[in-house]
């Protein structure tokens, strides 16, 4: 039920959606606000910013931010809207004036009940082109977005841009990920065998396209990134630019990464492998040696932690080109000749870091 709405003005066509979810990170999503609002662009692009009811005061920096820079005083453009969900706040910056911000600040937390939260945007989704940045992560380079939408309207074959990254990892800047030092179009093989690190999330802008298409293997996915990057890469040219242009942080708190590593998530091991599995199958097996590359490290896990046979680990291990290295070794006799050996590492990986 909506208790107060203001009227809904005519919007501009948004050449771009930038999508920006958000989670306690109250610390970053300053940065990641303040790398949204330098962009220099030819179009108007819109940025929805949804935090997911946040409880270290990310929401009121939010709101001061919007207060600082944001014209809330223009009745033809602002707009404020709170329901049962979620209190929005709709607003064109003062000075750029190709910067629009739709601010979803989420009144309980939908990630913990599995509840969607992309239909709250989806009247912006008519933009012909949508822009990745979770809050944790920034861009840091003026032209980024122009220079990514104008490459794509200039090839109709490109329906996805990514560029390099610094990788901030407990505040030190690395450049890991893709890092070719030349412009040039990725390979589908080189996506899968690489995974979903490969490719900075906050340096993704993709056709409108993709956002709807979703085959059955990508819908099995518990993860997003990295099936988008595996499908932009069917679909057409997936072109990478060698300048860095934005910040991954990387294992922040509260972050997916953060918590991948603090646990040993099964569901996601087998999940991973069902998805990638079945992504083989419907592409008529054409990329299995890649898709055995990238999986067999998820078998290994398996191994380990006793949730597949040794058969089943040998088999992944001849399939990966892995057979009879020194790490398959390792793996089996740690298991059968040291079996609480990977319990004590993780807690003792745990401890040190407490």
């Amino acid at each position: 039920m909506i208790v107060k709405m203001s009227q809904r003005s005519k919007q501009p066509k948004y050449m771009v959606c930038v999508r920006c979810m958000t989670f306690n990170h109250v610390n970053y999503i300053e940065n990641a606000m303040d790398g949204f609002t330098i962009q220099e662009t030819t179009f108007p692009f819109v940025c929805t910013i949804i935090d997911d009811a946040s409880t270290d005061g990310e929401q009121e920096v939010i709101k001061k931010y919007l207060q600082a820079h944001f014209d809330l005083e223009d009745n033809s453009t602002v707009r404020n809207e709170e329901n049962d969900n979620y209190v929005l706040t709709f607003a064109q910056h003062k000075t750029n004036k190709n910067c629009y911000f739709a601010v979803l600040c989420l009144k309980y937390n939908h990630y913990s009940i599995q509840k969607p939260r992309i239909p709250y945007i989806a009247e912006w989704h008519d933009a012909k082109y949508i822009a990745l940045c979770e809050g944790d992560d920034y861009w840091t380079y003026p032209q980024k977005l122009q220079k990514q939408v104008d490459y794509m309207e200039e090839h109709d074959d490109s329906v996805m841009c990514t560029h390099a990254a610094y990788w901030s990892v407990e505040g030190e800047m690395k450049k890991w990920g893709c890092k070719y030092p030349e412009e040039r179009d990725l390979t589908t093989d080189e996506v899968i065998r690489n995974g979903g690190l490969y490719l900075a999330t906050c340096s993704l802008v993709f056709r409108r396209v993709l956002n709807d298409d979703k085959p059955e293997w990508r819908i099995r996915s518990d993860v997003g990134d990295y099936p988008l990057q595996i499908l932009g890469s069917l679909r057409g040219a997936l072109h990478f630019f060698p300048e860095i242009m934005s910040v991954y942080r990387f294992q922040v708190e509260s972050s997916w990464t953060f918590h991948n590593k603090k646990t040993i998530d099964l569901a996601h091991t087998r999940t991973e492998i069902e998805w990638l599995e079945l992504f083989d199958k419907e592409t008529d097996f054409v990329y299995t040696k890649a898709v055995n590359y990238h999986l067999f490290p998820y078998y290994a896990s398996l191994f380990r932690q006793r949730e597949v046979s040794l058969k089943d680990y040998m088999h992944s291990a001849k399939l990966s080109h892995h057979l009879f290295t020194t790490k398959m070794f390792i793996d089996i006799l740690y298991r059968y000749f040291f079996p609480g050996y990977w319990i004590l590492a993780f807690v003792r990986k745990t401890l040190t870091k407490q």
